[in-house]
């Protein structure tokens, strides 16, 4: 019993100071970010998670050649997130394109979101909408790094908006259905 005690107040300690933040729009965004990266390791040993990736990481270098969508290379740099939302019956997916632009001044950062889908058993990509993060977003993310616009990303995809919004599954309705619309 009493190493069950110890255990629990062990688990406590490490839980609440991993986040290192008081600011609760911060928490909740590492919270959300914990949750889905406790999916997405899970998720990366699948055989369905490295084929989607690796036939998006086939298509980006041609996506990328859409300067409106994802900048010119001598100003935008661009990084393909590791995270994927698939959709319940996962025939869909959302993947990332983290962007940081040079000279940072400029925008903080943005991410695009690019939805997969299958088709004749083979996996295409479109280019869906855009999140744009201030310099100033969020206290804890001041510096414009690639891991910082990933957690504002996945964030903003698992929220659609909706901070209230429980978990870390992604909205089908939203993301698949409506913006396809």
């Amino acid at each position: 019993m009493k190493i069950l005690i110890q255990i629990s107040v062990f688990s406590f300690l490490v839980s609440t100071s991993s986040c290192q933040t008081t600011n609760p729009k911060d928490k909740i965004i590492f919270d959300k970010n914990k949750c889905y990266d406790e999916k997405l390791m899970l998720l990366k040993k699948t055989q369905l998670y490295n084929e989607v990736m690796s036939a998006f990481r086939d298509t980006f270098p041609i996506l990328k050649t859409k300067k409106e969508y994802f900048g010119v290379p001598e100003v935008v740099t661009n990084q393909i997130d590791d995270a994927i939302f698939f959709k319940k019956d996962s025939t869909e997916c959302m993947l990332i394109v983290l962007k940081k632009s040079r000279p940072p001044d400029l925008v903080f950062a943005t991410a695009r979101t690019v939805r997969g889908f299958l088709k004749d058993n083979k996996w295409q990509f479109d280019v869906s909408m855009d999140f744009y993060f201030e310099k100033d977003y969020f206290e804890l993310f001041k510096e414009n790094s690639f891991e910082n616009i990933s957690k504002l990303a996945r964030y903003s995809v698992l929220t659609d908006g909706d901070i209230k919004r429980k978990g870390c599954e992604i909205d089908d309705e939203y993301w698949f259905v409506h913006l396809k619309n």
